[in-house]
């Protein structure tokens, strides 16, 4: 999240001396592997992946060299398409110190590559640089194998992951440091542990991983998350003490010092920025935060290039890098008398922070907790208001931050807690429809209601008073095309809508539509399941991997009248009925339970689904699974209608 190597300066630089570094070498002339016949049925497999970190002294400059060598046997087009171009990511990189890269076919044959052809590219959404190459004479069959070594500044924690969607024959992983620098390591998915030897000048580090299988994407699941990864972090400089460096404590210290700094300037900016957020002492705390989150996140823009995070010149410009507007949201709060800590945490779809490895690499991204009310806003995410945070940062960890004061001195105390995520009743996409058929049967008239909550709603509600009519209009038609996809609309009307708690939407529409009618001789064939638009499916029966993973606690209520011409009749009316509960103890995490009743020609269906946990062990995965496909099951609920 942010570049804190002015730290290992001060802490490593004094008495250091120049370290060695060997110059990674790749077999110059080597045969191709020897693989077994379900190896070779392979559509790719990576035969060898080594990734190693070089650490050492230039100078006053802590600096490291990171290599990367792969070699990949592709036997498909397919493959050869994803291994033959290579992108080396220039992101923090000072020099690409050394690349090369062959291919070699079936009968041995070897073609180099050419390093003139190695070609720069930046990429204009995110301004990253990149370095791209081909590999010429790639066939099928083929083992492509390139390795580069990068001189960057030091890091002192990162990871690597060693999983992919292709399996791997063998990964390797090694890491050097001068002797005073010691590191720790952790290794997510699997039992292997780190060998650890020293020599006079070095430490050295090393991981041996052999016959990864592939992870495959799953639903309801988070494919980074689950890969095998190594964890490491600069742990011990024994050239001045025993003590361990980079705890939480020490984030937490680092962290709040640079969110608090502020000049004589910015209090002056600040005090007049305050006065416009027109906050009101009188309201219900919870409506306060909520008044000023909504001011200053329609105030001040994000902008990841913005220079500077003093307070003078992001109030001055409206414009603010994340750390700059966590910054603004803090001393406002702060001015207010409005108790705020800080939050750091990360995206748990791509790893999920663990308390007990104290690297700073999970301290990703900023929330703001308010512990007189135990809510939370996410300052630098526009589309949600308090108490609706990414879900991607809650059924997790973080690192809070209390401030504290000891006379003229601030600084603060690092704590490991929970980020629970949003009550599944605050996170709805709820439906109350009235269905009548028109006069030949050959279509409907439908009042359609739509309420988005929590989470659901946030793709909509800040954005929408931003809409000229034509926007909105065209906005409520793709949403109801989600239902119909035919839609001759007659009537509609959209607005957010305050609760207690969260900001929701409301989408109101009244609509002719053939799309649920159809007619096989005689009878008329109306489906009902439709209605509650496409539903997820889990029908394959292929091995799950991975334990069940939500995206957030979500709830469904769903109110269905549908008006029964005279002289008609439902021949299958029980199929509308659904009972799949998830059993846990006596708890029920996960259900979807559907019903009708019927009288004087109104069919009323009434559909409860919720999901209120955000996880499950993989043992039960059939039982998730049920709750899921029952609601794509009576997607396809098709009622027969008949003449009496």
């Amino acid at each position: 999240m942010r570049n804190i190597v002015w730290v290992v300066a001060l802490l490593v630089a004094c008495g250091a001396r120049a370290n060695e570094i060997k110059k990674y070498q790749w077999e110059g002339e080597r045969k191709r592997f020897t693989l077994s016949e379900r190896e070779n049925g392979y559509a790719e497999y990576i035969l060898k992946n080594h990734e190693q970190y070089d650490y050492t002294f230039e100078g006053d400059e802590f600096i490291m060299y990171e290599t990367t060598h792969r070699i990949v046997r592709v036997n498909n087009s397919d493959a050869i398409q994803h291994f033959n171009r290579i992108f080396i990511s220039m992101r923090n990189v000072k020099d690409l110190v050394e690349l090369k890269a062959r291919a070699i076919n079936k009968d041995g044959k070897v073609v180099n590559f050419d390093i003139n052809n190695l070609k720069e590219v930046k990429d204009e959404e995110s301004g990253r640089g990149y370095r791209i190459f081909a590999i010429e004479g790639v066939e099928v069959g083929s083992e492509v194998e390139y390795f580069y070594t990068l001189k960057k500044s030091s890091s002192i924690y990162d990871r690597v992951f060693v999983q992919y969607g292709t399996p791997v024959k063998e990964s390797t992983f090694l890491l050097t440091s001068p002797k005073h620098l010691k590191f720790d390591f952790k290794i997510y998915g699997s039992d292997s542990t780190v060998a650890e030897k020293s020599d006079e000048e070095h430490n050295v580090y090393s991981v041996d991983l052999k016959n990864l299988v592939a992870l495959k994407e799953e639903n309801f699941s988070s494919f980074n998350s689950n890969r095998q990864r190594i964890e490491f972090k600069l742990a011990y400089n024994t050239a001045k003490s025993s003590a361990r460096l980079y705890t939480w404590d020490d984030a937490a210290k680092t962290f709040y010092r640079v969110l608090v700094e502020t000049s004589k300037e910015d209090e002056k900016a600040l005090d007049k920025f305050v006065k416009s957020v027109d906050d009101k002492p009188s309201d219900k705390l919870e409506q306060r935060i909520k008044n000023i989150e909504r001011k200053i996140k329609m105030t001040v823009q994000i902008n990841p290039d913005a220079k500077g995070d003093d307070l003078t010149s992001i109030i001055k410009s409206k414009l603010a890098s994340r750390e700059g507007l966590t910054k603004l949201f803090l001393a406002t709060f702060a001015k207010l008398n409005i108790k705020c800590e800080p939050v750091i945490t990360c995206d748990r779809s791509n790893f999920k922070f663990d308390s007990t490895f104290d690297s700073w690499g999970y301290l990703d991204d900023y929330l703001l907790f308010f512990p007189d009310v135990k809510g939370f806003i996410a300052p630098y995410n526009f589309e949600t208001r308090y108490p609706v945070i990414p879900a991607e940062f809650t059924a997790q960890k973080g690192l809070f931050i209390e401030p504290f004061e000891v006379g003229n001195v601030k600084s603060a105390l690092g704590s490991i807690k929970e980020i629970p995520a949003l009550d599944y009743t605050l996170n709805t996409d709820n439906l109350d429809i009235k269905v009548a058929f028109n006069e030949d049967m050959s279509s409907h008239k439908i009042e359609m209601k739509r309420t988005f909550g929590g989470i659901n709603a946030t793709f909509i509600t800040p954005y929408y008073h931003l809409m000229n009519e034509e926007q909105k209009s065209k906005m409520v038609e793709e949403l109801l095309k989600q239902t119909a996809p035919d839609p001759v609309i007659t009537k509609w009307e959209a607005k957010p809508i305050e609760t207690e708690k969260t900001t929701n939407f409301l989408m109101q529409v009244d609509f002719t539509s053939s799309h649920f009618i159809e007619k096989a001789g005689p009878r008329i064939l109306f489906k009902l399941g439709e209605l509650i638009g496409p539903q997820t499916e889990m029908y394959r029966d292929d091995e799950r991997m991975t334990n069940i993973e939500n995206d957030y606690n979500r709830g469904y209520n769903r109110v269905m009248e549908i008006t029964i011409p005279d002289g008609y009749q439902m021949r299958n009316p029980q199929d509308i009925k659904f009972n799949v509960v998830y059993h846990e103890g006596d708890k029920e995490p996960y259900l979807f339970i559907s019903d009708y009743t019927f009288k004087d020609n109104k069919l009323r269906v009434t559909i409860e689904e919720y999901y209120k946990e955000i996880y499950a062990p993989l043992s039960r995965y059939e039982d998730y699974r049920k709750v899921i496909n029952a609601a794509a099951d009576f997607n396809k609920v098709t009622l027969v209608l008949e003449k009496k």
